[in-house]
């Protein structure tokens, strides 16, 4: 019987970690992604191996305060402290980074991770709205398109960028069906297993393995049937790159949708493939990701209304990585919108990767639960 645990993760990632290594001694180069503004299409077209290197443990949290300040989201510090010390098997695989610049604490942190390793930086427009800003972006996605051809050797055609764009859209159809396994009144998957299953084990190395397995996971899924856990919850926020406050929750309750970067936010669209030039496609895909770091973020708005009527949600819950003011500032209207004129119960919670406040947060989590 199939188990969503970490033994499954980390024997994948272990998988994907000896092919990687194989590709890269027959001369294929691993770049290193940051954020969901990047389209891994562009590096996969260009012969490279895209690779997620968002840190999400507190143990090299240390050294980088050495250089960054303390009371700074602990997804930048953790990111460059694994670069730092030199303690992470994906960030020492990469060839080159691809840092998207969706705040002031990652831009800084940036200037200095490129003491380290060769950095390229993808300058987002301050807002997805208007045609101004989508030829801004179209633009910055071709000078990666050049960089990537310059650096991996390989010239991107727009037959092998329509190619990876399709086996991109499956993937995004078959996380989205994931998701959609618990729109019934009795989900099949908890938000931990969600969170395993549409892993890519870091280096997206296979995708058609990926696909592969995803199906598979679907198929156990439906065949296993659904449960009754409690209050259904959707955890939005930042990226849930730590797992404290997703375990937290289900101790009680389940996390039936998530609509951080990795999950419904960046899946529901596909990129549209009967666009004539599908650099344009991806643009426009891209650019639509319902992130804070845009002004204004309707978008946002929408999306999550979508998912609590979809869904059948109980309850919100916000994540907020200390001083990661995007997020921050966003949720006071966030809470709002979705308390008042949606009717659903919210909270955020505000914490970093250490356990110290873990008791805390269970106290406000169950109070929560038990209104909801």
């Amino acid at each position: 019987m199939l188990k969503l645990n970490d033994d499954y993760l980390n024997q994948i990632e272990q998988e994907n970690l000896c092919l990687t290594e194989s590709k890269k001694t027959e001369g294929k180069k691993v770049v290193g992604v940051y954020c969901a503004f990047t389209p891994k299409e562009i590096i996969a077209a260009a012969g490279g191996i895209p690779v997620s290197l968002c840190g999400g443990s507190d143990k090299p949290i240390p050294a980088a305060e050495q250089h960054l300040p303390r009371n700074l989201c602990p997804l930048i510090k953790s990111s460059y402290g694994f670069a730092l010390t030199d303690t992470c098997p994906y960030f020492d695989s990469a060839d080159l980074l691809i840092a998207d610049c969706t705040c002031d604490g990652k831009k800084k942190m940036y200037e200095r991770l490129q003491r380290i390793k060769p950095v390229y930086l993808l300058q987002l427009p301050q807002t997805a709205e208007g045609e101004s800003s989508l030829s801004y972006w179209f633009n910055e996605l071709n000078k990666l398109k050049t960089m990537l051809e310059s650096k991996l050797g390989q010239e991107i055609t727009d037959h092998g960028l329509r190619e990876k764009i399709n086996l991109y859209n499956q993937c995004r159809s078959l996380i989205r069906e994931i998701f959609e396994l618990n729109t019934g009144r009795q989900p099949l998957l908890t938000g931990k297993e969600i969170n395993i299953a549409i892993d890519t084990g870091r280096f997206e190395v296979d995708l058609l393995g990926y696909i592969k397995r995803l199906k598979h996971i679907i198929k156990f899924a439906k065949e296993r049937g659904g449960f009754d856990a409690g209050p259904r919850i959707l955890l939005t926020g930042c990226p849930t790159t730590c797992k404290k406050l997703l375990n937290i929750i289900e101790e009680k309750a389940i996390v039936v949708a998530m609509e951080n970067c990795g999950a419904l936010k960046t899946v529901l669209e596909l990129v549209d493939e009967s666009e004539r030039d599908p650099l344009y496609a991806l643009a426009k895909k891209y650019l639509r990701i319902a992130c804070p770091c845009m002004s204004p973020n309707l978008a946002r708005y929408e999306l999550l209304a979508n998912i609590i009527r979809e869904y059948r949600i109980d309850g919100v819950v916000d994540l907020t990585w200390q001083a990661c003011h995007t997020y921050n500032v966003e949720s006071t209207s966030l809470g709002d919108f979705i308390r008042e004129e949606l009717g659903t119960p919210f909270i955020q919670i505000e914490t970093d990767y250490s356990n110290s406040d873990a008791d805390w947060i269970k106290v406000r989590i169950e109070a929560f639960l038990e209104m909801v």
